[in-house]
């Protein structure tokens, strides 16, 4: 059963989301946010006593989620392009939705407004460098004989970034509608194929 305090944190959030992306952090209020997710200042202070202690919980909320989604292993008892499908399915489906989205919004734009914020963001990412799973799928499957990679780190980027330049950037930047279906579906299709084509190994 979800608590009460754990829904008026995500009120608090999501309010804070809102105002960040229409006002930007400097010009945003607390009283702002705490009109927006229907709390008292004082329960607003009592999670989230800055706006940069609010801004370092939206950076965690976004890290959070792809972290989710990287937890995997390369099993050698499936194809290749099987398991690659999953995996792009699971980003395609996270990176399209509006809540990340909106996240990855302000996050992206209070880094270019702000070296302090920058700073915040880049101390996360260095968080990450021991959980990208697909680097890691991608090692796994270098040792099982699978693939020939020279480079993972290089290799995992390229993958995911040929998925978001469809289903994902046009919508951050640009304000672009969602990917139709069958859009990702051919993201998907061509950015497997091209892994595949590139990296696995042939008897």
């Amino acid at each position: 059963m979800v608590k009460l305090a754990e829904i008026k944190q995500e009120n608090i959030l999501c309010a804070a989301v809102e105002i960040f992306q229409a006002k930007g952090l400097e010009q945003a209020s607390m009283e702002a946010i705490s009109k927006q997710a229907e709390v008292s200042k004082r329960t607003l202070y009592k999670y989230y006593p800055t706006k940069e202690a609010l801004f370092s919980a939206i950076v965690e909320r976004l890290f959070a989620n792809v972290i989710s989604i990287h937890q995997i292993a390369f099993d050698a008892t499936q194809s290749v392009a099987d398991q690659l499908t999953d995996v792009a399915r699971q980003e395609v489906d996270l990176v399209s939705s509006e809540c990340f989205i909106s996240l990855a919004r302000v996050v992206c734009s209070e880094s270019i407004r702000s070296q302090k914020y920058a700073s915040l963001i880049l101390q996360d990412v260095q968080q990450l460098e021991n959980c990208k799973g697909l680097e890691k799928w991608i090692r796994g499957g270098i040792e099982a004989g699978k693939l020939n990679v020279d480079c993972p780190h290089i290799a995992s980027e390229q993958f995911l970034s040929s998925l978001k330049c469809i289903t994902f950037y046009p919508q951050l930047f640009a304000h672009q509608p969602p990917a139709s279906e069958a859009e990702r579906e051919i993201a998907i299709k061509m950015a497997v194929k091209q892994f595949v084509n590139t990296y696995e190994k042939t008897n």
